[in-house]
């Protein structure tokens, strides 16, 4: 997401006027559960119970991967490779438990992490929860019990889903909306349950669980993939949709902005509850997606990660990503953008470094200088940069704070891309609070016709700008996101009109129209891999990301994504 508008003085003093946040797959009460506050979960005991204690065998998940990594890499991929040539990647919403976008057959990956309960009490008021360290319940005191909830975002599959589970304790499953769901049948460690659409997703409650053999890892698994779901993790039509890109961004996936991750010990690994936990999903799953779909990962290094940590993510990344895959490094997500926290982090560490009196160059001497260490851990990890793309990021609108990233001491000699982020929104009235009323009186053709103006004008300025500066110093340009950015969560009382509207506009075929002249002015400015910011997403007042919006839907309904496809067989790259 930009910045709503940004300028600078003669003295280089940077000025943020106003902040869009880009919300998307980190919402809370997107979903029906998680209309509920999670503020129990900071009051959370994490007590060191091996979630193995009474078992000798591997966790599933981890056992899983370490197998299919030993495989010939070829054995995962798609068969036609659609992406061979494709210039176009694409930004993967966040793993949350109200998504629509349904990356796994086993569901429970995406579940909320557990909510504390107690009989009597009001909710998430059961005081703290004794954890092992992969999240799952080591015990529960008397009259506590956990709870938390899946497929709360709708549009997910009807049929048998398959539930199974480790130890021993009392496991209750119901339909959020209290009808449409039916135990169909259940033996101890397994459950077969009937969900309709009716049942508006799914909770569990965890009643009882033995400390010396505590019920864990949990699987919730899609109709029909009970026997493969070890094998083959992701749910094919997430695959078939995904297939036609080169690249796939891990920004929300690894819940890059505001990451507190900074010790290679406390990532989120695939033994552990839930892939929706704090510090995103395990880096295993990203690798074995980009392997399945034979597509470039871009990854995000969290900002404060040490050393260590990046040494060990380029160890784990050389030796189980396919050799034959491009690695995209890029440090943090919008290190400029203070709406993230990480550009607040920057700038403290930059002047704690004094490395300007300006406090905003101060930052952002400090994310180019961080991101050529960064650079150079990969390289010693690697043997060297053939396998590399090394990524400096700046502002689409600000090339002055792109060209003084690059410059700080030589940092573009050691990049290979410049990347940004074009989006387009008309945002000087289709943003603007003091509009609401203007806005709410549109029809979706004059919403449009301000889009296009807008990327035939300041967008495709902004395009040429940038190749520009990166033409400059050497360095390919790239986009790390883009599309449109449209939001409507600061209009007040007219936001639900608003929004309406937008959702529409974004479902209209003129849409789809404008992403082919926007896509098409980015390869006239000198563009080349551009990522489009998100997958699959329902439009909500937090913005209408998703080239679709939900697993299953009629892509003939899907504008945005219709266009990247025809861009992508109209564009052919050299390979």
């Amino acid at each position: 997401m930009k910045l709503a508008s940004l300028s600078n003085n003669g003295m280089g003093r940077v000025f943020l006027i106003a902040a869009l946040l880009q919300f998307n797959g980190m919402l809370i009460g997107c979903g029906r559960f998680a209309n509920s506050t999670n503020d129990s979960l900071t009051s959370t005991d994490r007590v060191n119970v091996s979630a193995q204690s009474s078992s000798s065998s591997t966790p599933l998940a981890a056992q899983t991967l370490t197998n299919a990594a030993r495989k010939d890499f070829s054995s995962a991929r798609v068969a036609d490779q659609p992406n061979a040539r494709s210039p176009l990647g694409i930004n993967l919403a966040g793993v949350v438990s109200y998504s629509t976008e349904l990356p796994f057959v086993d569901v429970f990956k995406t579940s909320h992490t557990w909510f504390s309960n107690a009989e009597g009490a009001g909710w998430a008021q059961g005081g703290p929860l004794a954890l092992t360290r992969e999240g799952w319940v080591a015990s529960l005191r008397s009259g506590q019990y956990a709870t938390t909830g899946l497929l709360d975002g709708g549009h997910y599959p009807t049929g048998n889903y398959t539930l199974l589970y480790d130890g021993q304790g009392q496991l209750d499953v119901a339909a959020m909306s209290g009808k449409g769901l039916t135990i169909v049948s259940q033996t101890p460690g397994r459950m077969v349950v009937k969900v309709t659409t009716e049942a508006n997703g799914v909770q569990l409650n965890l009643r009882s669980t033995k400390v010396a053999d505590p019920l864990r890892h949990i699987r919730f698994i899609m109709p029909g993939h009970e026997k493969t779901y070890q094998t083959q993790p992701f749910n094919p039509q997430f695959l078939k949709l995904l297939s036609p890109f080169k690249v796939l961004r891990f920004m929300d996936w690894a819940g890059t902005n505001g990451s507190q991750l900074a010790n290679w010990s406390d990532r989120t690994t695939p033994s552990f509850e839930t892939q929706s936990a704090v510090h995103g999903v395990s880096l295993e799953y990203m690798i074995q997606l980009a392997n399945t779909l034979k597509a470039d990962p871009w990854f995000t290094i969290p900002i404060r990660a040490n050393d260590d940590f990046v040494r060990q993510f380029a160890t784990l990344v050389r030796d189980k990503l396919d050799p034959s895959l491009k690695v995209h490094i890029e440090y943090s997500n919008e290190v400029w953008n203070f709406g993230f926290e990480q550009a607040t982090y920057a700038k403290d560490q930059g002047v704690k470094l004094g490395l300007d009196k300006d406090q905003y160059l101060a930052g952002a001497k400090y994310y180019s200088q961080r991101s050529v260490e960064i650079f150079k851990l990969f390289e010693q990890v690697f043997g060297g940069t053939s396998r590399l793309d090394r990524v400096i990021a700046g502002q689409s609108v600000n090339t002055w704070s792109g060209d003084q990233i690059l410059a700080w001491k030589n940092a573009s000699k050691h990049a290979d891309s410049y990347a940004i982020a074009p989006y387009f929104d008309g945002r000087e009235i289709l943003l603007n609070p003091d509009k609401a009323a203007q806005i709410a009186r549109m029809s979706q053709d004059q919403v449009l016709d301000i889009l296009q103006a807008d990327l035939r004008g300041p967008i495709k300025t902004n395009m040429v700008a940038s190749a520009n500066l990166a033409r400059k110093y050497g360095l390919a340009l790239k986009a790390y996101e883009g599309g449109q950015q449209l939001t409507s969560f600061q209009f007040g009382n007219d936001e639900p009109q608003i929004t309406k509207l937008y959702s529409d506009v974004n479902r209209n075929p003129r849409m789809g129209d404008l992403y082919t002249e926007y896509l098409n002015n980015w390869k006239a400015a000198g563009g080349g891999l551009f990522n489009h910011y998100s997958d699959i997403g329902t439009p909500i007042k937090f913005g209408m990301w998703g080239a679709v919006e939900y697993i299953g839907q009629d892509l003939k309904t899907a504008p945005k994504y219709q266009a990247l496809r025809r861009y992508i067989n109209a564009n052919p790259t050299a390979k």
